[in-house]
C-alpha cells in the first residue's frame, strides 16, 4: 500500500492537499447554524480538530515527498500550525457566530505532531522492509 501511494504522481498530490486544505477552510468558516446539528460528546470538537490536522499534515507530508527530504517538515509544521491559527483568527473577525479558541489551536497543533510521526514511522518502517523503493 505505502508503495502505491509513493508511485502517486505529484499534480495529483497538490490537488488532493488544495482540495482538503479547501475543505478545512469550508468547515472552519461556515456560520454554525450551516453545519449538520449532530450531538457528540464533550469534546468531540477538539478530537475533530486534532484527527483534521493530523490528515492534514499527513498529506503535507506525503505531497511534499519528505520521505526523500525531511527538512520540508520544517516547512510543514509552521504552515500547517498557521492555517489553523488564521482560520481561528478569520473566524473571530467574521463575527458570524464563530469563535477564536486557543484549545482548538492546540489541538490542531498536536494534531499536526502526530500526524508528522505518523507518516515518518510508516516510511521508516517502510525503508526497513523495502530498502531499494
Amino acid at each position: 500500500m505505502i508503495s502505491f501511494l509513493l508511485s502517486v504522481r505529484q499534480p495529483f498530490r497538490f490537488s488532493l492537499i488544495f482540495l482538503y486544505v479547501a475543505g478545512i477552510a469550508a468547515l472552519s468558516l461556515l456560520p454554525p447554524q450551516d453545519l449538520p446539528k449532530v450531538q457528540l460528546f464533550k469534546g468531540a470538537d477538539k478530537v475533530i480538530h486534532l484527527v483534521m490536522y493530523l490528515i492534514f499534515s499527513v498529506l503535507s507530508c506525503w505531497t511534499l515527498k519528505t520521505e526523500d527530504s525531511w527538512y520540508a517538515i520544517w516547512l510543514i509544521i509552521p504552515v500547517t500550525v498557521g492555517w489553523g491559527m488564521l482560520m481561528e483568527y478569520i473566524q473571530l473577525e467574521m463575527r458570524l457566530g464563530r469563535s477564536f479558541s486557543w484549545s482548538d489551536i492546540l489541538a490542531n497543533t498536536i494534531g499536526v505532531l502526530i500526524g508528522i510521526i505518523i507518516y515518518l514511522s510508516a516510511m521508516l518502517y517502510h525503508q526497513k522492509k523495502h530498502p531499494l523503493t
